[in-house]
């Protein structure tokens, strides 16, 4: 099979040439769903030269429809030879034949339409001009102190809430004491990570009257509505998105105050560390060095998790700032950042609502992993800072960010 994809305006022209049969629907299906990948959610497929149509080819064509609608997206066949339209009327896929191309189809030869991501990969939205976010005392376990039980405090998440820290959803302190891990939260859904390396994480949504609860040692958490959104995506001269660039534009965006953010997008790497081993069993009061913390933590070994999709939740803040009062280079940022990393799902493209968003994460396969993300900065050997290819930003000035210093 030849398949010859076009970029005309916002939709893709796909030719497929041959037979969507066994031995080419795999071929197929990879094709399109790499074209979703980077964006393309409005396909037509013209069918002219398909000179067959095999159920296995049809179970390609029903994968890529639903991976179109996930994201809001498009799809229909035109210019269907008689065989392959009478294949698809008799299963019942008839709802996918389309009398010809839309109306708006560029002609052939036609300039793609840029748009405001087109040069820079960056568009931006502004969702409600008035809204704030509002951080709350922080819970503060300083590593590596023995925990004590009076300072770990239960939080509660309402569908405002955003948070990262480490805690446990047991429900008491004498059950969470071995399980104290890395934990996120967005729009009330909590993605946390067992201090075991063997364990997958687990995680809590909101439902109904049910509010998720965590005991935390210690938190970061942020309640209200988001301002802005940022859409990035790939262009020739940026592949992918360091965290310090995402961070830039947030800062950039709200004039550079301290910003509580979420992020979801496909990762190009992670590099960071989890606990191991939890807090709850330190008996002493000093620092664990090396090579004891290896007991306690782990670190990635190399860039992870690429092509999954990641959920993170943080904050930024300029290195001289509220957040960090003590003398340091202003032109750097700095951010406290947890990711939750999924089976890779498209987002839509434009302008998505955060928790529609989110739900859509907690409604398919279950999280692969949490991680708290980190800057290898060491010489040669360094892995450098986790990126994103492609996904959104939401994110607002904290109006109160003094409170977590």
């Amino acid at each position: 099979m030849k398949i010859d994809c076009q970029p005309r305006g916002k939709y893709l022209l796909i030719r497929a040439e041959g037979r969507l049969d066994a031995s080419w629907a795999a071929y197929f299906t990879e094709t399109l769903l790499a074209q979703i990948r980077q964006g393309r959610h409005r396909l037509i497929l013209d069918a002219e030269p398909m000179a067959f149509l095999s159920s296995a080819g049809i179970r390609a064509l029903l994968r890529v429809y639903k991976e179109l609608k996930a994201v809001d997206g498009e799809f229909r066949i035109i210019q269907a030879t008689a065989f392959v339209e009478q294949t698809l009327r008799t299963s019942g896929f008839q709802m996918w034949l389309a009398q010809g191309p839309p109306p708006d189809l560029p002609p052939a030869g036609a300039l793609e339409e840029a748009g405001e991501a087109g040069q820079t990969g960056i568009e931006r939205y502004q969702l409600n001009e008035k809204a704030v976010l509002t951080a709350a005392e922080p819970v503060c376990w300083r590593p590596w102190q023995q925990v004590d039980p009076d300072r770990v405090k239960t939080l509660t998440f309402d569908r405002d809430a955003f948070c990262l820290g480490i805690g446990s959803a047991a429900a008491t302190f004498e059950e969470a004491r071995g399980r104290f891990g890395e934990f996120l939260v967005v729009a009330g859904h909590v993605v946390f990570q067992p201090p075991d390396e063997q364990s997958p994480p687990d995680y809590l949504i909101p439902e109904q009257r049910f509010l998720p609860r965590m005991q935390c040692l210690q938190s970061l958490s942020w309640t209200g509505e988001m301002r802005h959104l940022i859409r990035f995506s790939p262009t020739d001269s940026t592949p992918f998105y360091p965290m310090s660039a995402l961070m830039a534009l947030v800062l950039d965006q709200t004039g550079g105050r301290p910003a509580g953010f979420v992020a979801a997008g496909e990762i190009e790497g992670l590099v960071g560390a989890a606990l191991i081993r939890s807090p709850g069993h330190i008996t002493g009061q000093g620092p664990i060095g090396f090579p004891e913390i290896r007991d306690w933590l782990t670190f990635c070994g190399e860039r992870s998790f690429a092509r999954q999709q990641a959920l993170l939740a943080g904050v930024v803040a300029a290195a001289a700032g509220p957040l960090f009062p003590a003398p340091a280079d202003a032109s750097k940022t700095v951010a406290h950042v947890h990711a939750a990393v999924f089976p890779y799902r498209p987002l839509p493209n434009g302008r998505i609502e955060l928790t529609a968003a989110t739900e859509k994460f907690f409604n398919g396969p279950p999280p692969l992993a949490v991680v708290h993300l980190t800057h290898d900065d060491r010489p040669a050997v360094g892995l450098g800072e986790s990126a994103l290819v492609r996904g959104a930003c939401w994110f607002g000035p904290l109006e109160n960010p003094e409170v977590l210093s």
